[in-house]
């Protein structure tokens, strides 16, 4: 309910959120370890790139796939739980729909870029 309130924000319309760091909230509270797979893959791509979307975007659809390959070595695995993140990582790509657009066209802003 928190994800998609950060999703969806009432107060601005149910436009405008994108959830990420809520996300990282909830995967927090899954399993310590996988929060911190994920924020160090989301590192990794960023500091590569310099896209905080693109990095956004991978992280989200790296943690279902982190939480399903870390069952019986650093976690045991739930199937709803499964199923939560991967409904998460595609409603975080999902809103980062217009950005995955800016990338393609090569418009979207690096980290640290000045604006023209």
């Amino acid at each position: 309910a928190a994800f998609l309130g950060h999703l969806y924000p009432v107060f601005f319309g149910f436009v405008g959120g994108k959830g990420v760091a809520t996300a990282v909230g909830v995967l927090v509270g899954v399993n310590g370890g996988l929060a911190l797979a994920t924020v160090l893959s989301f590192a990794i791509v960023l500091y590569f790139s310099r896209y905080v979307s693109l990095a956004s975007m991978v992280a989200a659809v790296f943690a279902p796939l982190f939480y399903v390959f870390g069952d019986g070595v650093a976690w045991d695995m739930n199937g709803t739980e499964v199923f939560c993140l991967a409904v998460m990582a595609m409603l975080l790509v999902w809103r980062h729909r217009e950005n995955i657009n800016r990338l393609l066209a090569g418009t979207e802003s690096k980290l640290g870029q000045k604006k023209p």
